[in-house]
């Protein structure tokens, strides 16, 4: 009765990653882009993804769980359903291979190719608590999907690098983005994007840019390689670890990009420092 009545889907997958529900959650995100007809109807913090999925003729709802099992591995449960056959699908599914069950099949190698290219191409490492220098800085102000930061970031570059070049500044470090505010559940921020720069008595005021002081900080940091599209897959891991060395976080996220993607560097050697800001360390 349960089975037939109860139970919300029809078929279930269950799965183990190498990495942390965040950066499956973004992972699933890009993927859903290149889907037809796909969608992402719902993110619950970190535990779970609603999906709808367009396969033929045939439309599904995927419900992605993700269970933090350590450090770094993950465990996903992906209940599938098939609106419109659901009683069918349950009648027909002990003896006979139906649809669901191949597509829920061709799916999930799909996703699972992704994945394992995303994780062969980047790599995150913990470093811990630094002190973060103080910076002055020419900004633009942005709002972007957590997907188009990259892409906020290039559309601004040249307008940043020109400024910089035509009124002869002295650049004071690689440039940097910080994070002002942060909805992992509905994929949205507000950032700074910045170069930073040496202050001088005078300096030109131009409508697009402003200036920005930022004062030295305490922080974690992380070393992260690959595209910077995905560089966002630091936050997730300073965010675990400071949770797991019960740290408070007091800011949002800050990146500090060492590489110019136009030059040719294989993206995997591309190199962003990021950092959480902290106030202190509270032990047991």
């Amino acid at each position: 009765m349960y089975y037939f009545f109860v139970r919300s889907h029809e078929f279930e997958v269950s799965l183990k990653a190498n990495t942390l529900p965040g950066d499956l959650i973004e992972t699933l995100r890009i993927w859903n882009r290149s889907l037809d007809g796909a969608k992402i109807i719902e993110v619950d913090s970190f535990s779970r993804l609603k999906q709808t999925i367009v396969r033929g003729n045939r439309n599904y709802v995927y419900n992605w769980y993700f269970i933090a099992l350590n450090d770094s591995v993950t465990k996903v449960n992906v209940e599938i359903s098939e609106p419109g056959r659901r009683l069918a699908n349950k009648l027909l599914i002990p003896f006979t291979d139906q649809p669901i069950e191949e597509d829920a099949n061709d799916i999930g190698n799909e996703f699972y190719a992704v994945l394992k290219e995303h994780l062969r191409i980047t790599r995150v490492k913990v470093k811990g608590e630094v002190k973060l220098d103080s910076s002055f800085c020419a900004c633009r102000s942005m709002e972007t999907s957590q997907i188009e930061k990259a892409n906020g970031m290039m559309k601004d570059y040249s307008l940043l690098a020109s400024f910089i070049d035509n009124f002869k500044l002295k650049i004071n470090g690689p440039p940097i983005v910080r994070v002002r505010e942060w909805s992992h559940s509905l994929n949205q921020l507000k950032f700074d994007f910045c170069f930073p720069i040496l202050a001088t008595d005078s300096l030109p005021v131009v409508r697009e840019i402003t200036y920005k002081s930022f004062k030295a900080e305490n922080v974690l940091m992380a070393e992260y390689r690959g595209n910077y599209i995905t560089s966002d897959r630091a936050w997730y891991e300073l965010i675990q670890y400071a949770e797991r060395n019960g740290y408070k976080i007091t800011g949002m996220p800050i990146e500090y990009f060492h590489n110019n993607p136009d030059l040719g560097i294989n993206e995997i050697n591309w190199k962003v420092d990021v950092y959480l800001p902290i106030m202190q360390l509270h032990r047991e």
